[in-house]
């Protein structure tokens, strides 16, 4: 067997997790919960610096914020982070942040200028949630008007 054909059929079964759910006369029984394989897949998070020097605590912080805005997004292919100093003397816009977040369809892109690396990257990660927020709410609300036009075709009919 070829370990294309292997890794299809390993990944096309859906994951289950197993909980225990307790009845109203404290039986209990196990249910199961079935999980889509692509929420187990990892994002690629490249953090490229220009004339900065960003500490391990610093980069973690950076992907554990990254890694929150995640569930407006969760099928995410990559997230490219540039920070560089744009300016040699201190100033309010010294540092500048860029972000492009990878997603299927149109990606996002967000940029922003700060006296601070930190607060540049933290103000780019807002930027960039509040971005996707909306894109998910768009689709939601898309999905239930779809949803209410099917309805309402189908009461016509009857």
């Amino acid at each position: 067997m070829l370990h294309g054909d292997n890794y299809n059929q390993q990944n096309m079964l859906m994951k289950t997790n197993i909980e225990s759910v307790a009845l109203p006369r404290g039986l209990a029984r196990k249910r199961e919960i079935k999980v889509a394989p692509w929420k187990y897949e990892t994002i690629d998070i490249l953090i490229r610096t220009q004339a900065v020097e960003l500490t391990e605590k610093q980069q973690a912080a950076i992907i554990r914020k990254i890694s929150r805005a995640r569930r407006y997004a969760p099928r995410a292919l990559r997230v490219r982070v540039q920070l560089q100093k744009v300016h040699p003397y201190r100033s309010a816009h010294q540092f500048r942040a860029q972000m492009h977040y990878e997603i299927p369809g149109n990606d996002l892109f967000a940029e922003h200028s700060a006296a601070e690396p930190v607060a540049a990257i933290n103000r780019v990660i807002e930027k960039i949630r509040g971005q996707l927020r909306r894109r998910k709410t768009a689709q939601l609300a898309r999905r239930v008007r779809e949803l209410r036009a099917q309805a309402h075709s189908l009461t016509r009919q009857i």
